[in-house]
């Protein structure tokens, strides 16, 4: 066989770069590959890192191909291969050649093989040498030939070369850009196909689609043409449809808004894992399932199936009552977080009778999609009337009245990604006494005039607008497992917006959550906030109750300035039951005494720990805490802690 000088030079390179196992790679980002995270992902169209993260359980239908085997003696012997050999076994080794490949070349061979000059011919050793010569990569034929001589045989391998590569051909792919992956293949025009090494390079990219959560990609077809073309398929396992199942009231394009992928893209499981915490975090279902059914249209297609059981989203309350200072009263209720299956939430709430002649009334509508980004408005018109206790420092209860509030806010949320959203809220409330404050039993009968003016005093209409930033990766907003949700807030109380106080309030917060197995659950609540300027008594932080600390009245602790934290171990114990271990501790100082005279501010630490159930009802979480602090106290609320 004649081998040109260019060629000759080509397999030289090939088999130095196969006896050296040297390889080259593109640099491919600058985070940890093995340890793929949603903000160190590559960007799918460049390369490049990306900042939208997302972490899945979701597991692949069996095993991902394999993209390459080693060379085996198997993929080159022939029946009559292993007959020649059976036949020579035993036989003197006197000289062993290699046809087909140049003489630099050969001398390399050498020193592949077992086989020497001198020993005898064995069927494991010349399977031995096979597999060594078909490691190199570059070798389409290989097959032992025997000759004869007095002192025993001449060993002599047939070897054909593989051909050159002088272009390379890759179709399929979407996921990264044809260049990138051209690069991490690193086969240069004009050198000799190593098919060893192709197969590793494929394993490689195979790896990285994997641990992005592409599961489903594939090789299927890689083969040389005439023209020297390497022609390689890369198939991502494409999403051929998207079927719903279970959703009897909320509409399909209420779920599908929700998903992070779409019908004709590549799936991947770290999307499929965070769009079903998207769909538990509507509280609308129950259950979410998902499942991956082969495609109809193709055989490296899949159509993703998703089972949601719906779970009541409504409620309609109505009660009435009579007193001899009242009447008759009573009240309606309606509402629905998922209205008429379009996501949006509607809330009315009438008193009608009594006292309020009805004007005790609340009425609110948020729409959570009003763009194809996912931003929200809504707004909220209130006349309520509320039952108020003022305490002291120690928990007793120094003023009882009701107290009027009157009033509308607007809020408007501002999507910016996976995980953050701002929101913008306009508020005007008017508060009013309904009815003359009563001593309790820790008044000071002689300051209890001087009391009362103060009380008058500390109400008015507040104009205020604030600006919030959330962040939040929770893998349910209703019960947490995993993930963090981080939030700050600056509201701007009148300083030109009107209104009988001035002041500006900001509020940081942050909840963590470590899942420990088994159900069982660590969280973590931090809080902080501060207070500048004139501010009505309502507006101030408060401390005590079922929310930051229990095992203590309702709002005991009044400040301008405060932190918090909340320390939770929660546990299973039944079905929709789970059991909390808790402790609170707390601060918040800075009142003016002259605006809360009969208060006595301190910076004292205020600790609480205790015990409680959650119970998941139709109606919504439900909560039961002991705590204790310098007392015990129970608290029954609704909705989640945190």
């Amino acid at each position: 066989m004649n081998i040109s000088k260019k060629t000759r030079m080509m397999l030289t390179a090939a088999v130095v770069l196969s006896f050296s196992s040297v390889s080259a790679q593109g640099e491919i980002g600058t985070g940890s590959i093995g340890q793929m995270t949603q903000s160190d992902m590559i960007n799918v169209n460049n390369g490049k890192t990306m900042s939208s993260a997302l972490r899945t359980g979701i597991e692949p239908i069996g095993e991902a191909p394999t993209a390459i085997s080693k060379a085996d003696a198997s993929m080159y012997l022939s029946t009559a291969d292993e007959e020649a050999i059976t036949a020579n076994e035993g036989k003197t080794i006197t000289e062993i050649g290699f046809d087909g490949a140049p003489k630099d070349v050969k001398a390399r061979l050498y020193a592949l093989i077992q086989s020497k000059v001198g020993s005898s011919v064995k069927m494991e050793t010349i399977k031995s040498d096979v597999t060594a010569l078909g490691g190199t990569g570059i070798f389409s034929r290989i097959s032992p030939t025997f000759n004869s001589v007095p002192e025993g045989v001449k060993l002599k391998y047939q070897l054909t070369a593989n051909p050159v590569v002088y272009k390379l051909d890759i179709q399929g792919n979407t996921v990264f850009r044809t260049q990138f992956l051209a690069e991490l293949l690193n086969i240069q025009a004009g050198s000799v196909l190593d098919l060893n090494y192709v197969k590793e390079r494929l394993k490689e990219i195979e790896t990285l689609y994997l641990k992005q959560g592409y599961i489903l990609v594939s090789f299927p077809d890689v083969h040389m043409t005439e023209d020297g073309t390497l022609h390689i398929t890369v198939e991502e396992g494409t999403i051929e449809d998207i079927k719903l199942v279970g959703n009897e009231k909320t509409k399909d394009h209420v779920v599908l808004r929700e998903l992070r992928f779409r019908k004709g893209h590549p799936f991947n499981k770290f999307l499929a894992s965070r769009s079903m915490e998207r769909l538990y975090n509507l509280g609308f279902f129950e259950d979410v399932n998902m499942k991956l059914l082969p495609g109809e249209g193709s055989s490296h297609s899949v159509i993703v199936e998703i089972d949601m059981i719906e779970q009541k989203t409504g409620i309609v309350t109505v009660g009435a009552g009579y007193s001899n200072s009242d009447g008759i009263v009573g009240m309606v209720e309606v509402g629905d977080s998922n209205f008429r299956g379009t996501g949006d939430k509607v809330n009315v709430h009438w008193e009608f009778g009594g006292s309020g002649r009805g004007k005790n009334y609340q009425f609110s509508y948020t729409r959570p999609w009003i763009n194809d980004k996912g931003d929200s408005l809504g707004f909220s018109l209130y006349n309520r009337i509320y039952q108020y206790d003022d305490f002291d420092a120690t928990g007793n209860t120094v003023a009882e009245y009701q107290k009027r509030k009157k009033g509308w806010n607007l809020t408007w949320g501002r999507v910016s990604d996976e995980y953050r959203t701002n929101y913008l809220n306009f508020e005007s409330t008017k508060e009013a006494l309904n009815s003359e404050p009563q001593a309790g039993p820790g008044a000071v009968p002689d300051k209890w005039e001087d009391w009362k003016k103060k009380i008058k005093e500390n109400i008015g209409k507040t104009n205020s607008m604030t600006f919030t930033h959330v962040y939040d990766s929770r893998d349910n907003y209703f019960n947490a497992t995993k993930g963090k949700r981080l939030s700050y807030a600056l509201q701007w109380g009148g300083h030109g917006l009107g209104g009988n106080f001035d002041f500006y309030k900001f509020t940081a917060e942050g909840r963590f959550y470590k899942q420990l197995g088994n159900g069982h659950v660590l969280a973590l609540r931090l809080m902080g906030g501060y207070i500048s300027g004139h501010i009505s008594y309502s507006d101030l932080f408060s401390l005590g109750g079922a929310n930051n600390l229990r095992g203590y009245e309702d709002d005991q602790f009044k400040g301008d300035k405060m932190y918090a934290a909340t320390l939770e171990y929660r546990l299973p114990i039944a079905k929709k039951v789970q059991g909390v271990l808790f402790t609170d501790v707390g601060s918040t100082w800075g009142i003016d005494r002259g605006q809360i005279p009969w208060y006595k501010d301190d910076r004292s630490i205020h600790f609480s720990a205790g015990v409680g159930l959650r119970l998941q009802t139709p109606i919504g979480p439900v909560r039961l805490d002991y705590g204790y602090g310098k007392k015990g106290k129970f608290h029954f609320s609704f909705g989640t802690q945190f």
